[in-house]
């Protein structure tokens, strides 16, 4: 007999079975997670720098120094503006290409595959990559504005377009991950709603998309927009790669001064501090976000 058979769902067996089949897991997320959180949260209030063997209690000396800090305030501002470009360039863009790739037949699985891609490959790898096509000398987008009259850019090494730069390939990156959310969002829309609001009137395609198709999808539009918000908001290889926040600290994201002064100028205090308040952030904006779409969206 099972053992599942043999302990009542109601009495303490069960409870103590559950919580024996749940305690692996949970050890899992409190070492890899919960205990890292709150070491660096006590770390913030510390003057550790590594290497160091005295650590002394310093208060909230730290969170202090940070809100007088220009360059945290200059990468602050880099991060908001990277996620305010990235963000709806991406899902937007995401959206128009999963309306053409549904309609599709025999080759919607080549589309899906080609879009998702960027998804699969390492970032790190294929920022080499747009360094050369977006190089302002030798790379092809350069060599095209040549050709036609106008003064190439070189986006890696203008302080005015650098991040905008970084934005490109972000939209890149993110595209055809939310456009496989965005199919999974088409498929639930019912036909027989699309075809009963035809025969009411609403037969133009731009009308179905407004009023019947897109209320439909605003569950999928929140996790979307929240979980490319979160992505954009967390920039850091193609920073690390290719700017090392230059020039003139234009591409200098807040993920970024994290790494540089935890593990560069090795002030692990500090570092922790900016951590803490770039998680705060973090999850603050995905709170407020979800919590205005949703009011927004439509469910069935």
């Amino acid at each position: 007999m099972l053992l599942s058979a043999r302990v009542s769902a109601s009495g303490p067996g069960f409870a103590a079975l559950a919580y024996l089949f749940a305690g692996p897991a949970f050890f899992l997320l409190t070492a890899t997670t919960i205990l890292p959180v709150l070491t660096v949260f006590a770390l913030s209030f510390t003057d550790y720098e590594l290497g160091s063997v005295a650590v002394r209690f310093i208060g909230l000396s730290h969170y202090a120094q940070l809100l007088q800090d220009p360059y945290f305030w200059r990468a602050l501002n880099n991060s908001a503006i990277y996620t305010a470009i990235v963000v709806p360039g991406s899902v937007v863009l995401a959206l128009v290409l999963a309306l053409l790739v549904h309609g599709r037949t025999t080759t919607r699985r080549f589309y899906e595959i080609i879009y998702f891609l960027p998804v699969t490959g390492t970032l790190t790898a294929m920022s080499i990559v747009w360094s050369f096509l977006l190089n302002g000398r030798i790379g092809p987008l350069a060599q095209l504005m040549a050709s036609v009259g106008l003064t190439p850019i070189d986006f890696f090494a203008n302080a005015d377009y650098a991040l905008f730069g970084l934005a490109i390939i972000g939209i890149w990156h993110l595209v055809g991950f939310n456009l496989v959310l965005f199919l999974a969002g088409l498929a639930t829309v019912s036909k027989e709603l699309q075809e009963a609001s035809r025969l009411d009137g609403v037969d133009g395609f731009f009308d179905r998309l407004r009023y019947v198709v897109w209320p439909l999808l605003s569950p999928t539009t929140i996790v979307v927009v929240v979980l490319s918000s979160i992505q954009a908001f967390q920039v850091f290889d193609t920073v690390a790669v290719l700017t090392r926040g230059g020039p003139n600290g234009a591409t200098d994201m807040l993920l970024y001064k994290v790494y540089s002064e935890t593990f560069e100028a090795l002030k692990i205090g500090y570092g922790s501090a900016l951590t803490v308040v770039f998680l705060a952030l973090l999850a603050a904006f995905s709170i407020v976000q979800a919590f205005l779409l949703d009011k927004r969206a439509h469910y069935l």
